[in-house]
This record gives structure tokens, C-alpha cells and sequence, in this order.
């Protein structure tokens, strides 16, 4: 598995998560507010909390992920597609609703 190549899929799901954090970070500079409770609770910790427990919790689902690729190959891959799919679609419809 620590040899193997970064799947397209991965790659789309890590990128659409760092899109997330900046514009997050981004808008919440500007005075809007974290609508995620647990990330909200997060961000009053500070911000590196805020910053590590988005990392981790985006972490720990694709090293599942990754996992799972070595398992059963083609549905890890389906998975994590529907994963960076479902991600980029909720990301757009947050960032349609501000505007």
C-alpha cells in the first residue's frame, strides 16, 4: 500500500477538501459563520484546531478509503468517487447559498 500511485479519485476528493478549508477560512475572515456544529465547536478552540480536525477528519475516511482499495479495488474506487462527487456537490450548494 506505501508504494502504490495516488489515485485520480483521491487526488479530486483531498482537492475539493483543501478548496473547502481555504474558502472556509477565507469567509469566516470576512465575518461569516461555521454552519457545522462540530466544526464550529472546533474553531472556538482556536484555529489550528479547527484546521487539524478538518484534516483528520478528512484523513481518516480516505486511509479507509485506501484501505479498502487493497480489498476490493473497484469498489473502493466507486466509493471514493461518490465520496468526492457528493463532497463537491454539497461544497457548491453551501457557496451558491451565500450568494
Amino acid at each position: 500500500m506505501l508504494h502504490s500511485r495516488v489515485q485520480l479519485s483521491t487526488l479530486v476528493l483531498a482537492t475539493v477538501a483543501i478548496f473547502d478549508l481555504a474558502t472556509t477560512i477565507l469567509l469566516l475572515g470576512r465575518g461569516f459563520s461555521e454552519g457545522n456544529p462540530i466544526f464550529r465547536w472546533l474553531l472556538g478552540l482556536g484555529p489550528w484546531a479547527f484546521v487539524f480536525g478538518k484534516a483528520a477528519l478528512l484523513a481518516g475516511p480516505i486511509l479507509l478509503l485506501e484501505y479498502a482499495r487493497t480489498k476490493k479495488p473497484a469498489l473502493a474506487e466507486s466509493a471514493t468517487w461518490v465520496a468526492a462527487l457528493l463532497y463537491l456537490f454539497l461544497y457548491i450548494s453551501h457557496i451558491l447559498k451565500l450568494w
